[in-house]
């Protein structure tokens, strides 16, 4: 119903409530029950909403959790990173590209996508020209394959979702990405996935702990141009700044606030939007021994990190 519509309905409303209400006088009837009884009485949707409304109030903080080593998180991090840097703000930010798909790409695959990218004109990791608005990462049937699912589109309905299948080699690094129409497996306890939203903190955060962490533990060595490119990109100038003296003066890495790399992480919803919890996991084996708790501040307009603070270890 148009808005001209409903305004020509409402006089005729409140002309019939009045109406109404002179009546009851005349009949001796209070206004007070008047009033009862012209009062809506809550319906369904109107309970239905409010039910979800503390639905929401009440759901847990949104979470990405992470595993070391694991072929679903560094994917994740692969695409959840390369998306950030796609969609930089001041324009793609190509080191951060470069050094991605330098550490995740095997040397072969790197040379074969850009052949493919030169002859198609659209990017090989994300096969579009332009960069999701959603991406989720499942694990296939085969233990060395992931799924990728891209989903394009502006606001709040998406239009566009396209799906690859990526492929590994035994030692980690990726040997192809295909399109796809099978469906990932399922989410459950045996079938993980990873999600994430374009310019979402939460995501952000996540996608820098990862692709970091996974620089930090290469197998042949800490990826220091992959990890610069990370910082570079992910904190403000004058927090990478004073991140390097806090460095320097405490022999620790100043994003993990250790030496060593942890074996998981999570990283959560603050307080507020400007504010992200990461939880590392250190230790050997499937029990970590020692549990660190991290909060990340962020600038409110841009996004980048401004503060790492460690709250507690455990």
């Amino acid at each position: 119903m148009s808005k001209s519509t409903r305004a020509l309905r409402r006089p005729g409303r409140r002309a019939a409530v009045a109406a109404g209400l002179v009546l009851a006088v005349g009949l001796g009837v209070s206004t007070q029950a008047v009033a009862q009884a012209a009062a809506p009485t809550p319906t369904k949707a109107s309970a239905a909403a409010s039910a979800a409304a503390s639905a929401k109030a009440t759901a847990a903080p949104r979470s990405i959790t992470g595993f070391n080593g694991d072929l679903l998180t560094q994917t994740a991090d692969f695409y959840g990173a390369y998306v950030d840097a796609k969609d930089d703000a001041a324009g793609p930010d190509t080191k951060l590209a470069k050094a991605l798909r330098t550490h995740y790409l095997t040397p072969a695959y790197a040379k074969r996508l850009t052949a493919w990218e030169k002859k198609n004109n659209l990017d090989g990791v994300l096969r579009a020209q332009n960069v999701p608005v959603e991406w989720t990462v499942s694990e296939s049937r085969n233990g060395l394959d992931v799924i990728v699912s891209l989903t394009y589109g502006g606001g709040e309905s998406p239009t566009t979702t396209t799906r690859f299948v990526v492929k590994h080699e035994v030692a980690g690094g990726i040997t192809d990405i295909r399109p796809t129409s099978a469906a990932p497996a399922k989410p459950s306890a045996a079938k993980r996935s990873v999600s994430g939203r374009t310019g979402d903190s939460v995501t952000r955060i996540a996608d820098f702990y990862g692709a970091y962490v996974d620089a930090k533990d290469d197998a042949a060595g800490p990826d220091t141009k992959l990890a610069k490119a990370l910082r570079t990109h992910y904190l403000t100038p004058a927090y990478a700044k004073r991140l390097a003296a806090w460095e320097k003066k405490n022999n620790l890495d100043g994003v993990l606030r250790a030496q060593n790399v942890p074996v998981d992480w999570t990283v959560s919803e603050g307080r507020d939007s400007r504010e992200i919890r990461v939880t590392h996991a250190f230790g050997g084996g499937e029990t970590p021994t020692v549990t660190t708790d991290l909060v990340v501040k962020l600038e409110p307009v841009s996004g980048d990190v401004t503060d790492i603070r460690r709250t507690s270890t455990h």
